[in-house]
């Protein structure tokens, strides 16, 4: 970003009611990972009680996809027009209601159906939920609180898969204990987060999109047509692409890497478990470090740094083949350069460069291409795997490489927006 980076206060100066708001509202990120880092795992265990085949994998992996590009959708709409508070409420319950589906499922017909809940209510949720992070964080903290939303996407990653590493060997069971957690993590976010109040960024939005100027028109736009328009529609397309392509990196470790390990590198799912877990440490440092440099000035050299190493990252298993060490690499490389440059990044971004009233419409929208980009490719994934992984991975590299370019020579040239 060209403007508004200034030397960042301490944040032990931080309220502690915005550190509440950060956490409750961030437990969407944690959410979101949990649940992919579930649904690939659990889908493994089961595989055989329930007689998966590896396409039906790839059909519900491409739903929970699909579906949460579709809540990101009508989620981001429906928080600018009504309100963060209400739209988030709303979608822990139904996320609750689809993780209990999961975790119970008798059948193959409720583990589409609880998929498809599960999907459609962390889409929806997320884009309110770091809006509403955003608008509440003190001057000076905004981009911090939203990288915590990244620890917490972090954080979640790493209990998955301790859990993971555990119930590993339990077959079906340890799905339905993997589902469980989810549920219990969600009920207890329900009920915490019915103690926020709303937005009082998007209060004051909304009260003035009420007023009109000398010219007659609201004082505070939430029109489709102006997102689209000549101001926005750069940037709006730049993220767009900026996540997209860089999320078949991030998408293809989650939903295929305990997929990855035990097709080709021939280990079980509590060794994969084990693996993930140990390097997941320096991704869950990196994810702390972006935190305390995303205020400051020097915020795109390490983005700079970031996509270089994640970039290297996706070459490793095309260069050595695919093995535990390489997949440990291609992990760690990715987990640690995405933290500076990657989905962190638009996060921060997507509050920066849109005004409330279409602040989540625009990030749901962003969040629908990238997840229905997914969406896509995970229906090819598991044939990539069991036919040679070579064209996964030069994918991915070039992939990272053009995110890398395009927020470095682009994005981060775009003017942010004041708050009002």
């Amino acid at each position: 970003m060209k403007d508004g980076i200034i030397e960042s206060p301490r944040l032990r100066d931080l309220p502690r009611t915005a550190w509440r708001v950060a956490l409750l509202a961030g437990m969407a990120s944690y959410l979101d990972a949990g649940a992919i880092i579930t649904s690939g795992g659990a889908l493994v265990l089961y595989k055989d009680t329930f007689g998966l085949t590896l396409g039906q994998i790839g059909q519900l992996s491409a739903l929970l996809t699909a579906l949460f590009a579709i809540g990101a959708l009508v989620g981001g709409r429906l928080g600018d027009r009504y309100g963060r508070r209400k739209v988030f409420t709303v979608t822990m319950a139904g996320l609750a209601a689809g993780a209990a589906m999961l975790a119970f499922a008798p059948d193959i017909i409720m583990l589409y159906a609880g998929t498809a809940v599960v999907g459609f209510c962390i889409g929806a949720d997320l884009p309110v939920s770091m809006a509403m992070i955003a608008e509440e964080a003190p001057p000076g903290f905004k981009g911090r609180l939203i990288a915590f939303s990244h620890v917490l996407w972090m954080a979640a990653i790493g209990t998955t898969f301790i859990v993971q590493m555990i119930v590993g060997d339990m077959g079906v069971m340890g799905g339905r204990i993997m589902w469980t957690h989810i549920l219990l993590v969600t009920l207890l976010v329900l009920v915490l987060r019915s103690t926020l109040p709303e937005s009082q960024e998007w209060t004051r939005a909304y009260a003035r999109r009420q007023q009109t100027g000398a010219d007659g028109r609201a004082l505070e736009s939430s029109s489709l047509r102006e997102l689209f328009g000549r101001r926005y529609i750069g940037p709006f397309i730049g993220l767009a692409l900026f996540y997209g392509v860089f999320n078949l990196a991030a998408n293809t470790g989650g939903q295929f890497g305990t997929l990855l390990y035990t097709e080709l590198a021939h280990t079980s799912v509590s060794t994969a478990a084990m693996v993930n877990t140990a390097q997941l440490v320096i991704s869950f440092a990196s994810a702390l470090l972006f935190m305390r440099t995303v205020d400051l000035p020097s915020r795109m050299n390490w983005f700079l740094i970031g996509g270089v190493l994640a970039v290297a990252g996706q070459a490793v298993p095309v260069v050595f083949g695919v093995n535990v060490i390489s997949l440990a690499a291609w992990q760690i490389m990715q987990g640690v350069g995405g933290a500076f440059a990657g989905e962190s990044m638009w996060k921060v971004w997507s509050q920066e460069l849109f005004p409330t009233l279409l602040r989540t419409t625009a990030q749901g929208a962003t969040t629908f291409f990238t997840r229905m980009l997914a969406a896509v490719s995970a229906l090819g994934t598991p044939y990539l795997i069991q036919s040679g992984p070579e064209t996964l991975f030069v994918t991915l590299t070039l992939a990272v490489a053009f995110t890398t370019a395009l927020g470095w020579l682009y994005i981060r040239r775009v003017p942010a927006v004041a708050a009002h």
